[in-house]
């Protein structure tokens, strides 16, 4: 799941396309002939895994002095490692935060602030989030070059689906469409051949938001042959509870990226109460964090929002959470992919005095590092329960969130997944 010189920052998550370079020969053990190519593929990048660039319209304030209120043209927003410098980072965390109505319950841009997606329809901007594609940015590369030897060609057999990840599925609705006519074109384009959904993160409980929200049984049927989760917080994830209460930088540096600085841009998101641990996943007396007065579990998630003084938190999580957690199968054949074998956070405490502005102690249990082992294996509960469907599950032990992306077993399951041999 949510990234600074390191992009896994946000990525409790992450889950983008590029303009295809045509890879036509391949030399070793395939002589000078393509290999055997499988179903075409779209990536659905997760939480911090779209590029996103901005463009300063004309802000009425700025954070400090060195902040542009206006600029000529769009620019990198993330991922932008130039940014995350002393004072500059305070312009980005304020051009990168959103502002949530509590009226239509919808968040905007801060004012002044226009944003678009890069690469819709490509694959370079899920392979590397930064354009520079420095080593902190690499996403999506290892599988979609694994891709390349395997016969794919950038831009039209794999193809991404970069999109807000800033926002909650209920926020995405022009992204869902253009998302259902990517799979439509991308099936011509490759002579009527079903379409593999393979996502990351987060970009797993959207896709399955879209196929029980966007497409009929009928259209499932015609284009999808299959759906390809890869460390999928489908009821969440613990980290999240930290970030509300304290912001989270993921220990990274915290001279150069306190948690404090990044918290209000954090808590404006609303995909971080779409992650919020749900309660499909945690029972009602498990413990998510504790201070010297007060337990929180997924029972009084109100009490946890008042407490740190973010009521706004909990108009997000009434439209976002509910989202989340969703049991209902998505009437595809699925390959549910996670890691496990990697300390993650399973509950949080603050001593007295500490709680909510100071990082908590951790108490670690089984999951990726990011997402808990017991929200990555909700999709368990789609066995013989997906409308006659397959149902895979495979756990990939010591693959953490990001590192799962280049594990040799989950991309040597993402090879037979699109070449049907699972």
């Amino acid at each position: 799941m949510r990234v600074v010189p390191n992009p896994s920052l946000f990525i409790f998550l992450f889950s983008c396309f590029l303009i295809g370079q045509t890879e036509s020969r391949w030399f070793g053990k395939y002589g000078r002939q393509q290999p055997p190519k499988g179903l075409p593929v779209i990536l659905v990048p997760g939480d911090g895994g779209s590029q996103i660039e901005a463009n300063l319209t004309g802000k009425p304030s700025t954070v400090h002095y060195v902040c542009s209120k206006q600029t000529a043209d769009y620019f990198d927003l993330w991922l932008n490692l130039e940014l995350f410098s002393p004072l500059i980072i305070d312009c980005w965390t304020d051009n990168m935060q959103l502002v949530f109505n509590t009226t239509t319950g919808l968040s905007e841009n801060m004012p002044g602030v226009d944003t678009r997606i890069v690469g819709f329809g490509a694959s370079e901007s899920v392979e590397w989030l930064d354009k520079s594609k420095a080593s902190q940015g690499r996403y999506f590369f290892d599988i979609v070059d694994s891709m390349v030897s395997w016969g794919y060609r950038r831009g039209k057999d794999v193809v991404g689906a970069p999109f807000d990840w800033r926002r909650s599925p209920n926020e995405l609705n022009e992204y869902l469409i253009q998302l259902k006519t990517l799979v439509e074109t991308t099936y011509r384009w490759n002579e009527n051949q079903k379409i593999v959904l393979v996502g990351h993160s987060m970009g797993n409980p959207l896709s399955l938001y879209f196929l029980n929200n966007y497409v009929d049984q009928a259209w499932k049927d015609k284009y999808i042959s299959s759906f390809v989760s890869l460390a999928a917080p489908w009821a969440g994830s613990m980290q999240i509870v930290r970030l509300f209460a304290s912001g989270y930088n993921m220990n990274y540096y915290r001279v150069i990226l306190p948690p404090s600085h990044l918290r209000a841009m954090q808590r404006s998101f609303t995909s971080s109460a779409f992650l919020f641990p749900s309660p499909v996943a945690w029972k009602p007396h498990e413990i998510l964090a504790t201070t010297a007065t007060k337990n929180y579990t997924v029972s009084n998630i109100k009490e946890f929002f008042a407490d740190i003084d973010y009521m706004v938190g909990w108009e997000q999580y009434k439209q976002a959470a509910r989202l989340n957690g969703n049991l209902t199968a998505p009437g595809v054949p699925v390959h549910c992919i996670y890691g496990t074998g990697v300390p993650t956070p399973e509950k949080f405490e603050w001593a007295a005095g500490y709680f909510p502005d100071y990082p908590p102690t951790e108490f670690m249990g089984d999951g990726d590092g990011t997402v808990n082992k017991k929200s990555a294996t909700v999709c368990t509960n789609w066995i013989n329960n997906n409308q006659g469907k397959k149902v895979t599950v495979h756990e990939v032990f010591q693959a953490d969130h990001m590192a799962i992306l280049k594990h040799p077993n989950a991309i040597e399951l993402v090879r037979k997944a699109i070449f049907q041999e699972m």
